[in-house]
Formats: structure tokens, sequence, C-alpha cells
């Protein structure tokens, strides 16, 4: 999605020899890490409010170094993309902290430096070592999964013993995770689901 329309909104205008791309597109990022180590530029904005941590979330996303106009990874042409859980599916912290700065809708590039991607060693033989990576990422929507997993891990006498509060919230999300999975015609399990709290 990014590719060569990044490269020429990154290179029209610009007079900075010797910068590299990456170089010159982190001077217009807002640094999210606070060590300028995950830049964001949002494309789009979204709305509501941001993702929480121990969320669940539906996101489109493609990958690219930087000079490159094809992704090295994306899921933009899996007609469903998969429901990840932060802390657990995502496996690299710049995305994950990206994720926690978006709202739904939300369209943004990121810049990650190797310690928030892939590291010293990269991920041959895509991901040479020490690399810099874009990530572009729309967040489609999350679910707070957080309440729902602390109250399916306890046990039957202290479920019981829940607010009713609580317990409404966790109902609602468990709903919402089920309804996503019966619209993707994973009906196994959406079923399955229905009975993890219930066991």
């Amino acid at each position: 999605m990014v590719g060569s329309a990044l490269n020429q909104g990154v290179l029209e205008g610009d007079d900075a020899p010797g910068q590299s791309l990456y170089e010159r597109l982190s001077q217009r990022m807002l640094d999210i890490s606070g060590d300028r180590g995950v830049l964001k530029d949002v494309i789009r904005e979204g709305a509501g409010d941001l993702v929480v941590p121990d969320a669940s979330v539906l996101v489109k996303y493609s990958g690219y170094l930087e000079h490159m106009d094809r992704p090295f990874d994306s899921n933009y042409f899996r007609k469903t993309p998969r429901l990840m859980k932060l802390g657990e599916d995502i496996t690299l912290w710049g995305m994950e902290l990206g994720l926690l700065s978006m709202r739904r809708g939300e369209l943004a590039r990121f810049l990650f430096k190797p310690n928030y991607a892939y590291g010293t060693l990269g991920c041959p033989p895509l991901i040479p070592p020490n690399t810099t990576v874009l990530f572009e990422i729309e967040l489609l929507d999350f679910l707070d999964s957080a309440e729902s997993d602390k109250f399916c891990a306890l046990s039957a006498e202290q479920q019981d013993q829940y607010p009713l509060q609580k317990v409404l919230k966790v109902a609602a999300t468990e709903r919402e995770f089920g309804n996503y999975l019966f619209r993707q015609n994973r009906f196994c399990d959406a079923k399955a689901l229905c009975w993890v709290c219930c066991a």
C-alpha cells in the first residue's frame, strides 16, 4: 500500500542530500516510544478510545524495507484478517506500542528502529541485521478482553462472587468475540468460545 506513493511523497520538495528516505521521513514523525525508536505519522484519524493493553485487535498491515516498493510482510490481501491479542500474538514490540497509540479506524505509518523490530540479528533471509522497518497499520477494531481473560481464569466459586457489572462487561466482550468469529464463518470457534467461560 505504501510503496512508490510513500517514496514520491517523501521525495517531493526535499533537498537533503546524503539522507536516506527513512531519515527524511523520520523528521516529520511523532516519537511515541520516548527514544525515537518508534515514530508515527497519522494518515487517517480514528475515533473513540485508544487501544487498551491486553486488547484483541483486528488490523491490516504491511511492512517495508527502505529500498523496496513491495512489502516483505502483509495481511492486506487476506479476505479476513485474524484477531490478534496484544502481548501474545504480536511479535514486534514496535507494533505493540504503535497499536496502543491508535483509535478505531485509524490508519498510520510507523518507523521501527531495530530494537523495536527485528533486532541485531534481523530475520534472514528477508530482513538484514540492524534494519529499520516501516509498517503501515490500519486499526479496524479492537476488543477490551482483559476483564474477560481475568474472569475465565477464576474458579467457579470465584466467578459466582464476581461483581454483576463486571460479569455484564465480560458477557458483552464474549458476545462481540462470538459475533466476530461468526461473521468470519468460523462457526466451530464461535461455539467453542461460548463454552470457555461456561465450563
